[in-house]
């Protein structure tokens, strides 16, 4: 399995915050490396683990952890949620992680406030959301392709269309 770096926002406020956030992360199949820093309030994992299960045992430590991503040149973190003209009331918030790995990209993340059934995932041109759909742009195609779905084959579907949530 492939590993990737992902970061959090930790509110860390001293050592004894520090030492309780890597107890809780020491010794856990599937983490690499643990970078943690008081100064910047940070925690980097190199991991193959989905990052919730990271988040969960960080926030068992008793402080709030907040996926942030990792800015280097093979990943991006974009974050959902607001005046995107699907939101039930504003309530649909998530974070979806997108890392550059050998085989691809490996795509993670979290949406919340979502009604039970499917819900399309597209990566669309630009992110200005301010318009919901009227203002992201087409869906990002780059093979100048049909509309399909990711069991297609790249040649006959938009690379940025991911498939489906159920919920």
């Amino acid at each position: 399995m492939t590993i990737a770096k992902i970061e959090f926002a930790v509110n860390m406020t001293c050592q004894k915050c520090v030492d309780s956030v890597r107890n809780s992360l020491t010794g856990i199949n599937g983490i690499e490396n643990i970078d943690i820093s008081l100064e910047k309030g940070s925690v980097v994992i190199e991991t193959n683990l989905p990052y919730s299960i990271i988040q969960e045992k960080i926030e068992q430590s008793g402080r709030k952890a907040v996926l942030k991503g990792y800015g280097d040149n093979s990943s991006a973190v974009a974050m959902l949620g607001g005046n995107s003209g699907y939101s039930v009331d504003n309530k649909v918030m998530g974070v979806i992680r997108f890392a550059q790995v050998p085989d691809g990209c490996l795509i993670d993340g979290t949406v919340d406030g979502l009604t039970p059934g499917k819900h399309g995932m597209h990566i669309h041109e630009c992110g200005d959301i301010s318009k919901g759909c009227n203002s992201v742009g087409e869906h990002f195609n780059p093979n100048d392709t049909e509309h399909g779905g990711p069991e297609d084959d790249v040649f006959k579907r938009h690379v940025g269309d991911l498939g489906n949530i159920m919920l």
